[in-house]
């Protein structure tokens, strides 16, 4: 009930031949390094988590699509954070998504759609154009008779007015998977619930919060911050 409630709340504002003498033994090639960005899962409550699940540091980040604070970290820690310690297996990373309003339920809702391989990646993407987004999504509400639509129609409308469709459109994104995963009843109180959990259930502060091996690291807004704690961790 509580998730539902949530929702209504939030919705309203990835052979040799043989030889006569012995052949010397060719070295063997090099295996290439496994890439774990390519590896995702999730989490019982519906996270989605990428890299390796053995990884020694074990990187938990609760965000909020609107949340400019969320975007300037994006913007310097995702790139390093999964070239240097993700892709090379060091750090799995989970992302639990804290919506706080109808916008940030949309773009959370439709990432959350995405194959693995491109989720963090839309993630960065989207908070790059973050204020752009958030303009034209405010416009939606100003719309003669939003107000009478339904939540649905609400979630839509913002998702539209926000350019979400054309965005992910440009990703692979069919028109129809779009359609679909607007409409997903399941994925929606899913995430709902997610937001519930964040802000009730553990209590969080705000976003970003960072979780380092189940520990709270308070403060941590840019990479300079992160990046120290999260090599004390490998040590």
């Amino acid at each position: 009930m509580k998730s539902r409630l949530l929702l209504a709340a939030l919705l309203a504002a990835l052979c040799v031949p043989a030889l006569a003498a012995p052949a010397a033994k060719p070295k063997a090639k090099a295996t290439a390094a496994r890439n774990w960005l390519t590896t995702a899962g999730r989490t019982a409550e519906g996270a989605i988590v990428i890299g390796n699940p053995a990884a020694k540091v074990k990187l938990v980040e609760y965000l909020s699509m609107t949340c400019s604070h969320c975007a300037q970290l994006s913007a310097e820690a995702l790139p390093p954070l999964q070239r240097d310690y993700i892709a090379r297996g060091l750090v799995s990373l989970e992302v639990r998504h804290a919506v706080r309003d109808g916008y940030d339920f949309a773009a959370s809702l439709l990432l959350r759609c995405e194959p693995p391989a491109r989720y963090l990646e839309s993630i960065e993407a989207l908070f790059a154009t973050q204020p752009q987004w958030m303009q034209k999504g405010a416009g939606a509400a100003a719309v003669p008779g939003f107000d009478s639509k339904s939540s649905d129609e609400k979630m839509l409308a913002v998702a539209r007015a926000s350019g979400f469709d054309s965005f992910f459109a440009r990703r692979g994104m069919s028109p129809q998977a779009f359609a679909a995963c607007m409409a997903d009843e399941k994925a929606q109180q899913q995430l709902a619930q997610m937001a519930g959990n964040s802000w009730e259930r553990d209590a969080i502060p705000g976003t970003p919060l960072i979780l380092i091996n189940g520990k709270r690291q308070e403060g941590v807004h840019d990479w300079a911050d992160l990046e120290p704690l999260i090599r004390a961790a490998l040590k």
